[in-house]
């Protein structure tokens, strides 16, 4: 076989094989930081700051014009060997907590199963600028899509 083949085949079994423990996965997390808007379906917005290696903080917001129409902020936080996606609403001092159950380099599957809606959580960094967020139950029979791209 060829150098350039060996070499290829030898990055997909290595990049196929990365399976990252709870630190690794909120440093891979950290992907998620600046503004973000859609560009094309559902409209709306996310923006995220990493706050510490332990802590990312954002909100997801959709607006009508210069008024907001919808407004959650939102955490994700490795607590112990865990990491979780918050959700708070207004000035409930609760959240709807995802756990995240599975991780790769530029995606991150979140899930709560006693959540009427969604159940599930799934992003996708396709680039530095594009991510793609599913919502969905934990059947996926019904799921909402928002794709974003990076502003900032």
């Amino acid at each position: 076989m060829k150098p350039l083949f060996l070499n290829i085949l030898l990055i997909l079994a290595l990049s196929s094989c990365y399976n990252p423990d709870s630190s690794q996965s909120i440093r891979d997390l950290n992907g998620l930081a600046g503004e973000w808007e859609s560009y094309e379906g559902v409209v709306f917005n996310e923006n995220w700051r990493v706050v510490n290696k332990r802590l990312l903080e954002g909100e997801g917001f959709s607006l009508n014009g210069s008024d907001t129409a919808f407004f959650e902020s939102l955490n994700i936080s490795k607590v112990g060997d865990s990491i979780y996606y918050q959700v708070f609403f207004g000035d409930d001092p609760g959240s709807v907590d995802f756990l995240l159950i599975d991780a790769t380099k530029n995606s991150w599957t979140f899930i709560n199963p006693d959540n009427e809606f969604p159940q599930k959580i799934y992003y996708k960094l396709e680039s530095d600028s594009i991510l793609n967020v599913t919502v969905s139950d934990m059947e996926v029979n019904k799921k909402q899509f928002f794709y974003l791209k990076k502003i900032r």
